[in-house]
């Protein structure tokens, strides 16, 4: 299945995704920090990326602007996760280069649907489907 790299600073949101994750057969790399996740990015070229907009240091928005702004790097499809909406974040994640856009508090079987869903879409930016 997909290597999927979890760029996320909450532990119980963070255990929940790699449960379910490696339940249905993904490669796990977790992450709280975007410095670091950029680094794992780098190194183990992942299918798909989790990302949290709200990280300690640089911000989910950064770590999304330096992924799409990097050669090697911009066809790895990301799917944002975050719990704080505001209006049109949705939108500016996929002008951006989003792949997908999860709202917190999810279910296994929404965060599933997602993932899968972006696997499938690869690096080509997204409709928008999001699920709440």
């Amino acid at each position: 299945m997909a290597k999927v790299l979890i760029i996320e600073n909450e532990p119980s949101i963070q255990k929940l995704m790699k449960v379910n994750l490696t339940t249905s057969g993904h490669q796990v790399l977790i992450t709280a920090r975007g410095e670091e996740g950029l680094k794992l990015a780098q190194r183990e070229n992942p299918d798909l990326i989790l990302l949290d907009l709200r990280l300690p240091g640089i911000s989910g928005w950064d770590v999304l602007t330096h992924l799409k702004a990097t050669p090697e790097l911009e066809k790895i499809p990301v799917v944002i996760i975050t719990a704080v909406v505001h209006h049109g974040d949705e939108e500016k994640a996929y002008a951006m280069g989003a792949t997908g856009y999860l709202a917190k508090p999810f279910t296994a079987d929404e965060l599933l649907q997602e993932v899968e869903e972006a696997l499938r879409k690869g690096g080509n930016a997204s409709s928008s489907n999001s699920h709440r």
